[in-house]
């Protein structure tokens, strides 16, 4: 009986955060296939214990200020590069490829953590390592977060035809277009000969920090079906984290 009930409380749940939006008995009939009678004796005994509340002037269950504490506390015990790392970790045991956590500064990306996997790679990038953010994956997925007109304005400059970038401001712009539509960015042999990595990125929009992810493997490997694999395996966690923190990115496109 009690884990009907958390079943159905936790099917619920899921479905305010699919709709993005209060619900009613209506909606919990059509999309969740109870009874109506069932529906509105679940929500009344949800709204009872606290876990909802209802408008009385739309008669829609919303969550409780509870679950909004609760939410609180969950986004300010740990920071974003710690949401990060607990849900990288167990992908960099299952892949055996190392990760990194990185953040933009300047027109650079700066590594802050790695955590090495079991592949060894010829190069192993340390925390506090710099690299031209156009020229990495985790740089570029970061960029993705960044209006047409700021990536032009900050580019620009830097990849002028007659500079020494090898790569032209409008390539930069068609890889971004492509990133910010899948939701990750890979890299080959670029800032780091021998190695490969795909990247996604979150920010957290209650503080302003902004942190992009990769795992990086021998460019061997690097496949058009292994990178792809593993690019959709990084934006999972992408999806993850960035709707713990409340990220729009990931809350309004996260489930394309």
């Amino acid at each position: 009986m009690c884990m009907s009930i958390l079943n159905n409380t936790a099917a619920v749940l899921q479905l305010m955060s699919r709709l993005k939006r209060s619900v009613t008995v209506s909606d919990v009939v059509e999309h969740l296939g109870y009874p109506k009678s069932t529906a509105s004796r679940l929500l009344k005994q949800l709204s009872e214990t606290g876990f909802l509340e209802r408008d009385s002037r739309t008669r829609a269950y919303q969550p409780s200020l509870l679950l909004l504490e609760v939410t609180w506390l969950v986004r300010h015990n740990s920071n974003l590069s710690d949401h990060i790392e607990q849900m990288l970790q167990p992908l960099c045991q299952q892949t055996g490829h190392t990760g990194y956590i990185s953040m933009l500064s300047g027109q650079d990306v700066l590594v802050l953590r790695v955590m090495p996997g079991m592949h060894a790679l010829r190069v192993i990038t340390h925390p506090g390592t710099r690299s031209p953010a156009w020229g990495t994956s985790t740089g570029r997925a970061l960029l993705a977060y960044l209006n047409d007109n700021e990536l032009e304005t900050q580019y620009r400059p830097i990849l002028a035809p007659n500079g020494e970038a090898s790569m032209s401001l409008a390539t930069l712009q068609q890889q971004i277009q492509v990133i910010r539509h899948r939701q990750w960015a890979s890299a080959i042999n670029e800032s780091v000969p021998g190695a490969a990595s795909v990247s996604s990125a979150v920010r957290d929009p209650h503080t302003g920090e902004m942190l992009a992810f990769c795992l990086t493997f021998p460019s061997s490997i690097a496949t058009e079906q292994e990178v792809s694999q593993l690019g959709e395996r990084v934006r999972n966690v992408a999806r993850q984290v960035g709707k713990t923190v409340g990220d729009p990115r990931w809350l309004e496109g996260g489930e394309e």
